[in-house]
Protein backbone atom coordinates (compact mmCIF):
# COMPACT_ATOMS: atom_id res chain seq x y z
CA UNK A 1 0.00 0.00 0.00
CA UNK A 2 1.30 3.44 -0.85
CA UNK A 3 1.88 6.08 1.82
CA UNK A 4 -0.77 8.38 0.35
CA UNK A 5 -3.42 5.66 0.44
CA UNK A 6 -2.56 4.78 4.05
CA UNK A 7 -2.72 8.48 4.98
CA UNK A 8 -6.16 8.91 3.36
CA UNK A 9 -7.52 5.75 5.03
CA UNK A 10 -6.12 6.83 8.41
CA UNK A 11 -7.59 10.31 8.00
CA UNK A 12 -11.03 8.89 7.12
CA UNK A 13 -10.96 6.47 10.06
CA UNK A 14 -9.99 9.30 12.42
CA UNK A 15 -12.64 11.76 11.19
CA UNK A 16 -15.48 9.25 10.86
CA UNK A 17 -14.61 7.67 14.21
CA UNK A 18 -14.54 11.05 15.96
CA UNK A 19 -17.86 12.11 14.40
CA UNK A 20 -19.43 8.78 15.36
CA UNK A 21 -18.26 9.12 18.95
CA UNK A 22 -19.64 12.65 19.22
CA UNK A 23 -23.02 11.61 17.77
CA UNK A 24 -23.17 8.62 20.11
CA UNK A 25 -23.13 11.03 23.07
CA UNK A 26 -25.28 13.71 21.43
CA UNK A 27 -28.16 11.56 20.11
CA UNK A 28 -29.83 10.94 23.51
CA UNK A 29 -30.40 14.69 23.78
CA UNK A 30 -32.26 14.72 20.45
CA UNK A 31 -34.99 12.29 21.50
CA UNK A 32 -38.42 13.92 21.52
CA UNK A 33 -39.88 14.62 24.93
CA UNK A 34 -42.93 12.55 25.80
CA UNK A 35 -45.54 15.06 26.89
CA UNK A 36 -47.96 13.59 29.43
CA UNK A 37 -51.69 14.15 29.40
CA UNK A 38 -52.39 16.55 32.23
CA UNK A 39 -55.49 16.02 34.34
CA UNK A 40 -54.77 18.43 37.18
CA UNK A 41 -52.06 20.38 38.89
CA UNK A 42 -51.21 23.40 40.94
CA UNK A 43 -49.39 26.63 40.30
CA UNK A 44 -47.16 28.76 42.54
CA UNK A 45 -46.64 32.37 41.49
CA UNK A 46 -44.58 35.35 42.55
CA UNK A 47 -41.93 35.86 45.19
CA UNK A 48 -44.33 34.80 47.96
CA UNK A 49 -45.25 31.65 46.00
CA UNK A 50 -49.00 32.09 46.14
CA UNK A 51 -50.46 28.67 45.40
CA UNK A 52 -53.70 27.46 43.86
CA UNK A 53 -55.07 24.48 41.97
CA UNK A 54 -55.44 24.62 38.19
CA UNK A 55 -59.01 24.57 36.92
CA UNK A 56 -60.04 21.91 34.40
CA UNK A 57 -60.04 24.58 31.68
CA UNK A 58 -56.48 25.57 32.59
CA UNK A 59 -55.40 21.92 32.54
CA UNK A 60 -56.84 21.62 29.02
CA UNK A 61 -54.97 24.77 28.01
CA UNK A 62 -51.70 23.34 29.35
CA UNK A 63 -52.38 20.02 27.53
CA UNK A 64 -52.97 21.80 24.23
CA UNK A 65 -49.89 23.98 24.74
CA UNK A 66 -47.68 20.97 25.51
CA UNK A 67 -48.95 19.07 22.45
CA UNK A 68 -48.25 22.09 20.22
CA UNK A 69 -44.70 22.50 21.56
CA UNK A 70 -43.15 19.03 21.51
CA UNK A 71 -40.02 19.98 19.60
CA UNK A 72 -37.17 22.40 20.06
CA UNK A 73 -36.43 21.64 23.70
CA UNK A 74 -32.78 21.59 24.59
CA UNK A 75 -30.97 20.41 27.67
CA UNK A 76 -30.31 22.95 30.39
CA UNK A 77 -27.18 24.74 29.23
CA UNK A 78 -26.79 27.57 31.73
CA UNK A 79 -27.69 28.18 35.35
CA UNK A 80 -30.92 30.15 35.79
CA UNK A 81 -30.82 33.32 37.91
CA UNK A 82 -33.51 32.13 40.33
CA UNK A 83 -36.17 29.51 40.80
CA UNK A 84 -38.41 31.20 38.24
CA UNK A 85 -41.43 33.45 38.45
CA UNK A 86 -43.89 30.58 38.55
CA UNK A 87 -43.80 26.83 39.03
CA UNK A 88 -46.53 24.56 37.70
CA UNK A 89 -46.71 21.01 39.05
CA UNK A 90 -48.72 18.84 36.63
CA UNK A 91 -50.43 15.55 37.50
CA UNK A 92 -51.75 12.78 35.24
CA UNK A 93 -55.14 11.01 35.40
CA UNK A 94 -53.94 8.81 38.30
CA UNK A 95 -52.97 11.84 40.39
CA UNK A 96 -49.30 11.00 39.99
CA UNK A 97 -46.88 13.88 39.43
CA UNK A 98 -46.09 13.88 35.71
CA UNK A 99 -44.11 17.03 34.96
CA UNK A 100 -42.92 20.26 36.53
CA UNK A 101 -42.85 23.48 34.51
CA UNK A 102 -40.90 26.50 35.65
CA UNK A 103 -41.88 29.72 33.91
CA UNK A 104 -39.92 32.94 33.54
CA UNK A 105 -42.27 35.73 32.57
CA UNK A 106 -39.69 38.50 32.76
CA UNK A 107 -40.50 39.54 36.31
CA UNK A 108 -37.21 38.52 37.89
CA UNK A 109 -34.69 38.61 35.06
CA UNK A 110 -35.19 40.29 31.69
CA UNK A 111 -32.94 37.96 29.71
CA UNK A 112 -35.10 34.99 30.72
CA UNK A 113 -38.37 36.42 29.33
CA UNK A 114 -40.79 33.78 28.05
CA UNK A 115 -38.57 30.84 29.02
CA UNK A 116 -39.97 27.49 30.13
CA UNK A 117 -38.18 24.65 31.89
CA UNK A 118 -39.67 21.17 31.81
CA UNK A 119 -38.47 18.84 34.53
CA UNK A 120 -39.20 15.18 35.17
CA UNK A 121 -40.68 14.47 38.62
CA UNK A 122 -37.46 12.89 39.85
CA UNK A 123 -35.41 15.83 38.56
CA UNK A 124 -33.22 13.64 36.37
CA UNK A 125 -33.93 15.54 33.13
CA UNK A 126 -34.39 19.26 32.66
CA UNK A 127 -35.22 20.82 29.29
CA UNK A 128 -35.54 24.48 28.41
CA UNK A 129 -36.77 26.63 25.58
CA UNK A 130 -37.42 30.33 25.07
CA UNK A 131 -40.61 31.21 23.20
CA UNK A 132 -42.03 34.19 21.35
CA UNK A 133 -44.59 36.34 23.16
CA UNK A 134 -47.36 34.79 21.04
CA UNK A 135 -46.37 31.19 21.86
CA UNK A 136 -45.89 31.97 25.54
CA UNK A 137 -49.20 33.86 25.93
CA UNK A 138 -51.32 30.89 27.18
CA UNK A 139 -48.82 30.20 29.97
CA UNK A 140 -48.53 33.90 30.81
CA UNK A 141 -52.33 33.96 31.23
CA UNK A 142 -52.02 31.30 33.95
CA UNK A 143 -49.50 33.43 35.84
CA UNK A 144 -51.27 36.76 35.33
CA UNK A 145 -54.40 35.61 37.15
CA UNK A 146 -52.57 36.35 40.39
CA UNK A 147 -52.19 39.88 41.66
CA UNK A 148 -48.75 40.50 43.08
CA UNK A 149 -46.26 43.32 43.12
CA UNK A 150 -44.01 43.18 40.08
CA UNK A 151 -40.51 44.52 40.28
CA UNK A 152 -38.75 46.45 37.54
CA UNK A 153 -36.18 44.74 35.37
CA UNK A 154 -32.76 44.54 37.04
Amino acid sequence: MRKETAFVIGFLVLTIGTASLIWMFALPNFKPIVMPQVASGNIEVGPMRHKRELSSEEAKTVNAWLQDHKGGWGPLSRTPPSSGDSRVMLKDENGKEALAMTLWTGISAADWNDTVFLETPDGSKVYMETFSDKDFAPLRALVDRFQFKRSAFP
